[in-house]
């Protein structure tokens, strides 16, 4: 079953979070395995990260073999709290370029 994640990382600016995309996210050579669609809000506050995966597992082995090597390369700020999974009934996304 899909599952909805989302994480909120303080202080974090888009330039950084540009910057850690291209280098382990979705803008990557390899796009994150089991990934269905991705979401990344500047706020006041910071990020804002809002993913849909196939599964919880494939959300983190992506976290602790491609992400978090680049958070900690890159300066980060600690998330706010540990990521939320909510379970997806039903999720569909549109072709890019539409």
């Amino acid at each position: 079953m899909a599952v909805m994640m989302e994480i909120e990382f303080p202080g974090v600016t888009a330039q950084q979070y540009d910057t850690v995309d291209r280098s382990a996210g979705a803008r990557a050579d390899q796009p994150p395995e089991g990934l269905l669609s991705h979401t990344a809000i500047i706020t006041d506050a910071g990020l804002r990260v809002i993913d849909v995966w196939e599964s919880t597992e494939a959300c983190d082995a992506f976290f602790t073999q491609r992400l978090q090597p680049a958070l900690e390369e890159h300066g980060y700020h600690e998330p706010s709290a540990a990521p939320t999974f909510s379970n997806v009934h039903y999720h569909y996304a549109v072709a890019a370029g539409r």
